[in-house]
C-alpha cells in the first residue's frame, strides 16, 4: 500500500488590480482562513474568511490601496513570495530613474523617500505602534520643508502650495496625539490619579481625531495629490524644467539652503530683543519652524552641500524642542487648576526651563551658523 503524501494548500494572494501592494514591497495572502500581510517590518496576521479580505486588514493598507478593491491576483504553492514575484513581476512597470545629480533630481529623491515614509508610518499608526504618530508627522514636515526651501528647482509652485496646505492640515490632525504622548511621559514624576485620568481622556480624544483623519476622504485626496505631484515632477521632459532645476545640485542647492539659514538668523535676532511673555514665546516658535525647514533643506541636499552640520543642528533643534515642551507643560499645569504645592513647583521649574532655553538660543545658533559657514563662501 502506497503512503498518502499530504500537500500544503495553495496560498491565494490579494492585491489591487494595479498591484499597489506588491509595488510597495507588501504582500497579502490567505491560506485556509489565515491571513498574513508581509511588510518590511514583519508579518501581520489575521483570521477570517478566505473569500474576502477582513475589513480591519483593508483599513491597515489604505495608504497603499487608495480604497481600490483588494482582489485575488495569484494562487501559488509552497514557493511563497518568490513564486509570487515570478508570476506577477512582469506586470509591474517601473520607470527607469538613472542617477541624476541635477538640482531637481536630488530633491526629487528626497521627496519620493518621504512619500514612502508617510505611507509606512500610516501603517504603523493604524497598528498603534510606539512613535508612529511622530514618524508620520515628521514625514509631513519634511515634505513641506523641502517644498518651501527648494520650490525653485521643483517648479509647479501653485501645486506645491496646495499640497503643502493639505500636509499642514494633516500635521494639525496628528499634533494633539503627539503632544499628549510627549507631555504624559514628561509628567510621570508628578502625575497623580487626577492628572493621569486627564491625560487618558486627552489621549483617547487625540487618537480618535487621528483615526477620523486617516479614514476620511480628505486624507485620501492628499495621498493621491502626492502621487500626482511625484509623477508630474518625475515625468516632465527635462528640457521643460526650469533652467535652475537642470543645473548641478552642488551649484544650486547651497545658495537655496543659505537663504533658509538667513531666515533663521533674522528670527533668532528678533527673539533677543523681546522680554519674556507670549510675544517672545511666539517668536521662539517661529524660530523653531524656520529651523525645521533648514534641517530638512540640509537633509534633502546633503550630498551636494559643502557642510556637515548634523551635531550643531541636532543641538539647536533639541534646545528649541525643549523650549516648546516646557511651554506646553507650563500651560497644561495652569489648565489643571490644582492648588497643589508640588504642581506649583513643577510649573515654576518649567517656566525656568523655557527661560533657560531662550538664554542659550543665541549661542546654539552661533554654533550652527559656524558649521554652515561654507554656504556663504
Amino acid at each position: 500500500m502506497s503512503a498518502t503524501v499530504a500537500t500544503a494548500p495553495d496560498t491565494v494572494y490579494f492585491d489591487t488590480a494595479s498591484l499597489r501592494l506588491l509595488r510597495n514591497d507588501l504582500t497579502l495572502g490567505v491560506d485556509n482562513g489565515s491571513w498574513c500581510l508581509e511588510t518590511p517590518d514583519g508579518p501581520i496576521r489575521f483570521a477570517g474568511s478566505s473569500l474576502a479580505v477582513p475589513p480591519t486588514l483593508s483599513r491597515l493598507v489604505r495608504a497603499y490601496t487608495r480604497d481600490d478593491d483588494l482582489v485575488p491576483v495569484a494562487r501559488v504553492g509552497d514557493g511563497g513570495t518568490s513564486e509570487l514575484h515570478a508570476v506577477l513581476d512582469h506586470r509591474i512597470v517601473r520607470s527607469p530613474r538613472p542617477p541624476d545629480d541635477s538640482a531637481r533630481g536630488m530633491v526629487l529623491r528626497y521627496v519620493r523617500a518621504q512619500i514612502a515614509a508617510l505611507a509606512a508610518a500610516d501603517l504603523a499608526v493604524r497598528q498603534d505602534k510606539p512613535d508612529a504618530v511622530h514618524r508620520m508627522r515628521v514625514a509631513t514636515r519634511r515634505l513641506r520643508g523641502v517644498f518651501s526651501a527648494y520650490a525653485r528647482v521643483l517648479g509647479g509652485r501653485r501645486l506645491l502650495r496646495a499640497v503643502g496646505d493639505e500636509l499642514l492640515w494633516l500635521g494639525g490632525e496628528l499634533g494633539p496625539a503627539r503632544d499628549v504622548e510627549v507631555q504624559w511621559a514628561r509628567a510621570r514624576p508628578w502625575t497623580g490619579e487626577r492628572a493621569n485620568a486627564c491625560f487618558a481622556v486627552l489621549s483617547e480624544e487625540a487618537r480618535e481625531r487621528v483615526r477620523c483623519a486617516l479614514d476620511g476622504r480628505r486624507y485620501l485626496q492628499l495621498l493621491t495629490a502626492l502621487d500626482v505631484l511625484e509623477v508630474v515632477l518625475s515625468e516632465k521632459p527635462r528640457r521643460h524644467w526650469p533652467a535652475v532645476a537642470r543645473r548641478p545640485a552642488a551649484r544650486i542647492l547651497p545658495h537655496l539652503a543659505r537663504t533658509v539659514a538667513e531666515k533663521v538668523d533674522a528670527r533668532v535676532s528678533r527673539v533677543a530683543a523681546l522680554p519674556a511673555g507670549p510675544e517672545r514665546d511666539r517668536a521662539v516658535h517661529d524660530v523653531r519652524k524656520a529651523a525645521k525647514r533648514l534641517r530638512y533643506a540640509l537633509e534633502a541636499g546633503a550630498e551636494a552641500l559643502p557642510v556637515d552640520a548634523k551635531p550643531a543642528s541636532r543641538a539647536f533643534q533639541n534646545l528649541l524642542g525643549e523650549f516648546q515642551d516646557a511651554v506646553v507643560a507650563r500651560d497644561l499645569l495652569s489648565a489643571l487648576e490644582v492648588a497643589n504645592g508640588i504642581l506649583t513647583a513643577v510649573r515654576t521649574q518649567e517656566t525656568a526651563n523655557a527661560d533657560r532655553c531662550v538664554d542659550e538660543l543665541p549661542r546654539a545658533w552661533r554654533d550652527l551658523r559656524g558649521a554652515l559657514r561654507p554656504l556663504w563662501s
